[in-house]
């Protein structure tokens, strides 16, 4: 008996490739076929290295004067901890220490703000959708310049495009030393709510679109009754507009189709590559599909029905971090009711290391 398998399609992506995805690459030549976003590039060192920092600090100001998040807690009747002082004076400056890095960045940032209102971040490819459940408002509202840093922070799509965004190039190292680092781009976009029912992502091989796929899992009803609308958008979009002005016959587009399903937007460019999320296809499918080939149409592919194992695991749930450290962000009482658990812990772990450890051992238990 043989073991029967597949083998995985190849599919090769370059440096440049992945550098024409980049927004400033691209922005320039869709005006007005894509939301208004000031790019500011090369983001200073200082910024990238705070990126890359662990843990969380943010500076002790905004926009409109003192930042909210060191908004002072005042005495009512669902607050009794007004008397709590929880070394709040003690993290001021390190605050300050954290636009030492970036000073002239920081007042440009806080500019913008003031200029464009409520905006929503990326850095070079990514934003930071996968950590919109630190914000009090769970989206990628920004509306100062703290919104933005916790958001980036805490992101490992972030992380990703810092450390690991060339991972999969052929020729990552001769692209490298010929030229040099990469250099990264901060991007705010002007906020807008938009409808996560009508954002799709469209998959183009050798110029021609090979597949669609609704960017939202959750079922709609009404969408399949505007499949034939919606491809009859897509391909006058993908022909008259993006292929005229997008370097790569092969790539992978987002965009939106707000009602009256009138025009498209576009959203972002993405390589055609593995480290692109396929959705309702397998990178597998698409790879060995022959546009020059196909017996029919490409196919728009919708959810057909609700999927209540969805609704039970939230996504990007495996980025998130236990409920008592979400609540505690704008929770007083539960930032009081953690750092007491926490002291609590620590106590414990100095207990258990003066009674237990031999001298120059560390208890790592906790």
């Amino acid at each position: 008996m043989t073991n029967e398998y597949v083998e995985l399609s190849e599919i090769k992506v370059s440096v440049q490739q992945v550098k024409n995805c980049a927004f400033s690459q691209w922005y320039s030549k869709f005006a007005g076929h894509t939301p208004q976003a000031k790019v500011i590039k090369p983001v200073p060192g200082g910024f990238l290295e705070y990126l890359e920092q662990d843990g969380i600090k943010l500076p002790n100001d905004s926009q409109f004067g003192k930042s909210s998040y060191y908004a002072e807690i005042g005495n009512n009747e669902d607050n009794e901890y007004s008397d709590w002082e929880a070394s709040s004076d003690e993290e001021h400056p390190q605050g300050q220490d954290v636009v030492q890095l970036f000073p002239e960045l920081h007042k440009e940032l806080k500019d913008i703000f003031r200029e464009m209102g409520s905006l929503t971040p990326k850095l070079t490819w990514s934003s930071p959708k996968d950590a919109t459940w630190i914000l009090a408002n769970n989206t990628l509202k920004c509306t100062e310049v703290n919104d933005m840093y916790l958001l980036l922070k805490a992101s490992n799509y972030i992380t990703h495009d810092l450390d690991r965004a060339l991972a999969e190039c052929f020729d990552k190292n001769s692209a490298l030393e010929q030229d040099g680092p990469l250099q990264h781009e901060l991007v705010l976009r002007k906020w807008f709510d938009l409808n996560p029912a009508l954002e799709f992502r469209v998959f183009v091989k050798d110029s021609a679109i090979i597949g669609v796929s609704q960017r939202d899992l959750n079922y709609y009803d009404y969408l399949e009754l505007l499949t034939e609308t919606f491809k009859d958008l897509l391909d006058e979009f993908v022909e008259d507009i993006v292929l005229p002005r997008f370097p790569d016959s092969s790539f992978v587009c987002d965009v939106y189709i707000p009602r009256p399903f009138e025009k498209v937007w576009l959203i972002d460019f993405n390589p055609f590559a593995r480290k692109t999320d396929s959705l309702l296809f397998s990178w597998n499918e698409l790879a060995t599909i022959d546009p020059y080939k196909l017996e029919s149409d490409y196919e728009l592919r919708l959810v057909q029905e609700n999927n209540v194992a969805r609704f039970a695991s939230k996504e990007h749930s495996e980025n998130q971090v236990p409920k008592e450290v979400a609540d505690a962000i704008t929770n007083p009482k539960a930032i009081q009711e953690l750092a007491e658990k926490w002291g609590e812990l620590l106590n414990m772990q100095k207990a258990g290391d003066s009674s237990d450890d031999e001298p120059g051992e560390q208890n790592n238990s906790l």
